[in-house]
Parts: C-alpha cells; sequence; structure tokens
C-alpha cells in the first residue's frame, strides 16, 4: 500500500523482487536459446535473436537502478515491462524458424513498442535510463559500424546508425544539463525523450538488419492513427500532458470517443498525415502547440519553406494546421501567420 502511495505521489516505482526476478529469468532464456542457436545461420533466426537480445539489453538498461534496489520512475518500469513482454513471442519465433523457414507469425523488422508516455514531464531517472539503453545499444553495434567505415560497405545503414548516434548526443547534451541541475524548458525534456527514442527505435531495427540484409526499412513513421485504434491517435503529445496535469483526463476522454463515433479519416487526411510525418522527419515543420478543439491535433510551424501542402502554399515562419471538422463534417486545412493561444474547449452536455 505505501508503495502504490509512494507511486502515485512521486511518480517512482520500487520493483518487488518478485517482478526483477521474473524479468531475470526471461534475460536468462534469451542467452540460453542464443547458446542453442550458436551454429544456426538462418538470416532470418539470428534477425530474431539479435531483437530479443536487443529488448533484453534496453530492458536491463532502464532497470539498472531497480536492480541496485532503488526505486524507479513509474514509466520507467512500465516501458521496461512493456520490453520484457515482448521476448518470450520472440524466442518461440526463433525455435520455430530453426525448425521451418517461415513459420512464424513475427513480421520483420520489428519495431519498439508503442513508447509509455509519462503523465507529466519526462521524469529524470527516465532520462537516464534511456541514457544507459542507448550507450549499450551503440556497444552493441560499434564494431559492425567501425566495419563498415573502413570500407564501402554497407552505407546507408551507416548514415542509419550516425543519424541516430547525433540524435543521442543532443539528448546528451540536454540531460547534462537538467543533472546539473539547470532549470530546463519542458520542450528541451521532450526533445530528449524523443531523442532517446528515436535512436533507440534505429539501433534495434539495425540490429535484426545486420543479421539480416533483405529486411526492408521503413523511412518514414507510420501517422498515429494508422499505428492503432486509440482514440487519443491524433491528439497532440503536448495536448495529452495538459489534460492530465489540469484534470481534464476524463472529460477530454468522453469528448474525443465522440468525436471518433462521428468522424471517419477520409483518404485526404491520411494524405496529410502522412505529408506531416514527412516533413517533420525531414526537419521542415515543427510542432508547436495544438488546436484548442477536439481532438487537439497539434498546430504545426514551417521552418523551411514555402511549402506545397494539399494544394495550399505555406511560407516559412506561418503556421497550420488541419481542422478535422464538427459532427462528421469534412475537414479542412487552415493556415496563418500565427495562431492566437485559446482555452481547451469541450462539448457542452
Amino acid at each position: 500500500m505505501f508503495d502504490h502511495i509512494r507511486s502515485m505521489l512521486t511518480g517512482e516505482r520500487i520493483c518487488s523482487k518478485e517482478h526483477l526476478d521474473s524479468y531475470k529469468r526471461i534475460g536468462e532464456q534469451v542467452y540460453e536459446v542464443e547458446v542453442e542457436m550458436s551454429d544456426c545461420q538462418k538470416p532470418r533466426v539470428r534477425a530474431l535473436l539479435a531483437a530479443a537480445k536487443s529488448l533484453n539489453i534496453i530492458s536491463e538498461a532502464l532497470l539498472k537502478e531497480a536492480f541496485d534496489n532503488k526505486p524507479v520512475s513509474s514509466v520507467t518500469h512500465e516501458q521496461a515491462e512493456k520490453f520484457y513482454g515482448l521476448i518470450p513471442d520472440l524466442l518461440i519465433g526463433i525455435r520455430q524458424e530453426n525448425v521451418m523457414d517461415h513459420s512464424s507469425k513475427v513480421k520483420l523488422p520489428i519495431s519498439l513498442s508503442d513508447q509509455i508516455m509519462s503523465d507529466r514531464r519526462c521524469p529524470t531517472r527516465h532520462l537516464a535510463g534511456m541514457r544507459r539503453a542507448a550507450d549499450e545499444m551503440e556497444r552493441l553495434l560499434q564494431s559492425s559500424m567501425e566495419r563498415f567505415r573502413a570500407s564501402d560497405d554497407n552505407k546507408p545503414m551507416l548514415l542509419r546508425f550516425e543519424e541516430a548516434r547525433t540524435k543521442r548526443q543532443i539528448a546528451d547534451a540536454m540531460v547534462g544539463s537538467i543533472m546539473q541541475g539547470q532549470k530546463v524548458s519542458e520542450e528541451s525534456h521532450e526533445k530528449a525523450e524523443e531523442g532517446y527514442w528515436d535512436a533507440l527505435e534505429t539501433y534495434f531495427k539495425i540490429a535484426q538488419q545486420l543479421e539480416d540484409p533483405s529486411i526492408a526499412w521503413e523511412t518514414v513513421k507510420k501517422p498515429r492513427h494508422q499505428q492503432n485504434n486509440d482514440i487519443w491517435r491524433i491528439t497532440s503529445r503536448r495536448a495529452m500532458q495538459d489534460i492530465r496535469q489540469s484534470g481534464e483526463w476524463e472529460e477530454a476522454e468522453k469528448d474525443i470517443a465522440e468525436f471518433w463515433e462521428k468522424h471517419s479519416i477520409t483518404a485526404m487526411e491520411r494524405e496529410y498525415e502522412t505529408i506531416v510525418s514527412e516533413l517533420e522527419n525531414g526537419r521542415d515543420i515543427r510542432a508547436e502547440g495544438y488546436w484548442n478543439c477536439c481532438p487537439f491535433q497539434p498546430v504545426y510551424r514551417v521552418l523551411r519553406g514555402p511549402l506545397q501542402i494539399l494544394g495550399y502554399t505555406v511560407p516559412a515562419g506561418h503556421m497550420f494546421v488541419w481542422d478535422y471538422g464538427e459532427n462528421g463534417q469534412a475537414g479542412r486545412l487552415i493556415t496563418q501567420a500565427s495562431f492566437q493561444h485559446a482555452e481547451r474547449q469541450y462539448c457542452e452536455d
């Protein structure tokens, strides 16, 4: 009971010995299967094994303080628990593939599971855990990357690694300031968290592709509404954090659920989300705030323009947002030099 109260008040959690022991046993299973498959050279088996091993490395790094009998943030525990939960199916797939090619249902490449988000600003302990995980994954891949640097082999993979390494280093710089007690903006916390996550996702896929070069690389992140059926799929992450902190979660959740009962994503809206993903990946736009009406979607500023978006020309410095409409009506793109801040609005009963 006291541990639960502590978790609610501080956002930290003391992992029980039973939980930690179960995680250790999962890790032991990974290494047992690795020894068992030491003579197997099937690329798909090796890729699945690399994924299982990477998940174990990342999870152990996240929970290092827990294994040292120290509290960890709740979001860290939940994220590690999600990663550990993926490993058993991978081990089954490894043994199935060893018996018969393409017998497992696991599709490659495997992506990291949905990112667990904190209800508040990303805890410093969680950022530290993500930094340890990124360090361990870099160490795992280092020898292969050095080999690529010394030759003309696999330059595209090396470029992806270097991009991820740079994102991680930028996140390191932000976290260093946080650790030194300097006041850092909430946006910096978010950017550090995002940098570590992107780096881990890239390292995770590289580990698989090193074992099976036939694995296709997904160059563009799928829009959130294509990833799952979550009612929050197009809601700004900043909006979700603000809603939680203001105690409006239940009211917002009800409104957004009603919104999706009436609204279906159109082909034009899918195209818009794909364009936005590509522009964000290319750093041509940046999310700056969110729309004040349900479903509280991100508002973007053009960093490098002008840009052509669904027939509209949006100059550099201007902002745009997709208005999804009300009561199932068709949406539209809205663009202005800037948008004034407005309070969140909910439907009246």
